[in-house]
């Protein structure tokens, strides 16, 4: 089985209202730095799309929808990932 490396995704609303906006992720292991990559994402449906996909549970999801209606940027801590879906997620 695939070793997993936990860590935060980072998530920035870049421009545009919170439903139609542009989405960066990245992702920083713990006790690692963050990663020069990133992902982007166009509105809440693709970046919702993205985070089920990254393993995130749904009550997670929607914390994220809520924190980033009234704030631009939002971390989810303990996202497990393995290389193959970094490499998948564009991270």
């Amino acid at each position: 089985m695939a070793r997993a490396t936990t860590g935060f995704l980072h998530i920035t609303r870049l421009r545009g209202d919170p439903v139609t906006a542009t989405y960066r992720i990245v992702f920083a292991a713990l006790g690692g730095r963050l990663r020069s990559t990133h992902a982007e994402c166009l509105g809440l449906d693709e970046l919702t799309s993205f985070l089920r996909r990254a393993g995130v549970p749904i009550p997670e999801i929607e914390l994220v929808w809520q924190s980033l209606a009234k704030r631009r940027s939002h971390s989810i801590a303990r996202v497990a990932l393995t290389d193959a879906q970094i490499d998948a997620l564009g991270l």
